[in-house]
């Protein structure tokens, strides 16, 4: 008896944490960009060796942002993922200079926006 309420009190403690990182951008290995990109997926292209990333602006816009993983590209960001949850880490901060001008840092599957607060995608 002892082990189903240890159980239940496991399960209980979990969901915090479950329901914390639900609405965080996540990674989605791909060959080639699709068509049609999903909110909160952060597509990292290039299998072995990753070279390029891609996401729908976090603002709401629909704009696709890409993002060069080259390094003697400029610009270029460095990308981390954390292997505990899929959550990727983009530095430097992404900074759009045309259309909505968004601008925001990619930290642990989160968006951090700058400046004048911005609310995420509804979805």
């Amino acid at each position: 008896m002892k082990n189903v309420f240890r159980i239940a009190w496991e399960a209980v403690r979990a969901l915090p944490g479950r329901w914390k990182y639900r609405k965080r951008v996540r990674i989605a290995s791909v060959e080639e960009l699709p068509e049609v990109l999903n909110v909160r997926r952060l597509y990292v292209i290039g299998a072995e060796k990753p070279w390029s990333a891609a996401l729908l602006c976090p603002c709401g816009c629909g704009e696709t942002i890409h993002m060069s993983l080259l390094r003697n590209d400029s610009p270029s960001w460095t990308l981390r993922i954390e292997k505990s949850g899929n959550l990727p880490t983009l530095s430097p901060s992404v900074w759009r200079t045309k259309g909505c001008r968004s601008h925001f840092f990619l930290r642990h599957g989160t968006i951090v926006w700058c400046g004048t607060e911005r609310t995420s995608v509804k979805n």
